[in-house]
């Protein structure tokens, strides 16, 4: 393999440093989350300070409400709009990405008591080193994995320190170094199916698949549908989708047929329960 020269290396590095990932992967979501909610219309509300942990489970999202209110659990998140969603009984949770390192924090409950907020994850200033440590994170998480973990996420915590103090050249070629590391990580987690495919077109060339994600995140937002059914079809269509991923041109049409039928399906599910568009 060719190398590249130092002064490429480093421009390469400058430009990672300065620019987040363009869409955001799940590492740019994963992480402990702080900062203040505000709340309304509520007879008793949660707290006012949060860290609220965002995670990445064997191929799921989700984040864990119970340090806003003892009476919030863990909530399986599903993407919207860019953003992610979570519903459970009578809660509801979006979150929405303001920049980088910020999220747009809102959880609304169906008596009309609502909680809003403007959430930070702590960086060391270099964006590609935060993202290797929010793999590692997914990383440690991922029970499906067959060789060893690439990283260590409990080192690289100490390691923090070592990147806060880095200056000038030094955080280039850091920058430089995060990136590769973070590249071999989250390949192994899409090959394991702890991790989307960064292009979400690879293997996903077929219409009915793309459509199935539409409904999917339909039924994901509505709670006329019960919250296991919900569930189980989540699992369902997380299934498929990996498979549609890693399918190769003969394999794909196979995939996408059932990818339609089980569109179909839901759709009949979608349009039975009444859920909105």
């Amino acid at each position: 393999m060719r190398r590249l020269p130092v002064v490429g290396i480093l421009a390469a590095a400058s430009t990672v440093l300065a620019t987040p990932a363009t869409p955001p992967s799940w590492a740019d979501w994963v992480g402990d989350w702080h900062g203040k909610l505000k709340w309304s219309s509520c007879s008793a509300q949660g707290e006012d300070k949060v860290s609220l942990p965002l995670d990445a489970v064997d191929g799921s999202v989700g984040i864990d409400l119970a340090p806003v209110g003892a009476a919030l659990s863990s909530l399986s998140l599903a993407e919207d709009n860019g953003g992610w969603i979570g519903q459970q009984a009578d809660v509801t949770v979006r979150v929405k990405r303001a920049k980088i390192d910020t999220l747009d924090f809102a959880i609304e409950l169906d008596s009309g008591c609502s909680a809003r907020g403007t959430l930070v994850r702590d960086s060391v200033g270099i964006p590609a080193c935060d993202r290797l440590a929010a793999w590692a994170r997914i990383e440690s998480r991922c029970t499906k994995l067959s060789r060893p973990p690439l990283e260590n996420a409990t080192r690289l915590a100490r390691q923090r320190a070592e990147w806060t103090k880095a200056r000038g050249d030094e955080r280039a070629k850091l920058a430089a170094q995060c990136s590769a590391r973070t590249a071999k990580v989250e390949q192994q987690l899409v090959d394991a199916g702890c991790a989307p495919n960064p292009d979400p077109t690879i293997g996903m060339h077929g219409a009915e698949c793309h459509a199935l994600r539409g409904i999917s995140a339909r039924l994901q937002r509505c709670k006329n549908v019960p919250t296991d059914q919900r569930d189980a079809y989540a699992r369902e269509v997380l299934v498929l989708l990996a498979a549609a991923q890693g399918a190769d041109k003969a394999s794909l049409p196979i995939v996408d047929a059932e990818c339609r039928r089980t569109r179909d399906r839901l759709v009949v599910v979608a349009r039975q329960a009444a859920c909105p568009p």
